[in-house]
């Protein structure tokens, strides 16, 4: 089953693909967020194009500025549902740490720019070994 990752950003959207049959995931595009209603139009297309069948969006636990991350968890399940209400089949997972990990990544392979594409495959990889048994 093919799976979309999701690393939603209020600017950003990293997008990476997986796969429960060889349970690796992929850094595959950044999304500029030019809106909710635009952001998920260009989603439901990239499901339909790579056929994918689940999409994972990654939540954050709130650490050190909890007001802040917080806030971000509410918007982030707000576009979690806005999804969902299009029919799309939708799990959440944590994505904590998740972009310290692309950073490291990015400086290791000398990359440059955005990095959402990285933390998305982070976190999708985090959803296949929890959730694929081989």
């Amino acid at each position: 089953m093919r799976i979309l990752g999701i690393d939603y950003g209020s600017s950003r959207v990293g997008i990476a693909l997986g796969d429960t049959d060889a349970p690796l995931a992929s850094a595959w595009m950044v999304l500029q967020n030019k809106g909710e209603d635009s952001l998920i139009s260009e989603i439901q297309d990239v499901v339909k194009r790579e056929m994918a069948e689940k999409v994972v969006v990654g939540i954050p636990r709130p650490f050190a500025n909890q007001s802040a991350a917080n806030d971000q968890v509410r918007d982030i399940f707000a576009f979690v549902e806005k999804l969902r209400a299009t029919g799309l089949d939708v799990d959440t997972f944590d994505e904590s740490l998740t972009s310290r990990i692309a950073s490291q990544q990015a400086h290791e392979s000398g990359r440059k720019g955005s990095q959402d594409d990285l933390a998305a495959a982070s976190m999708l990889q985090g959803w296949l070994d929890r959730n694929v048994r081989e």
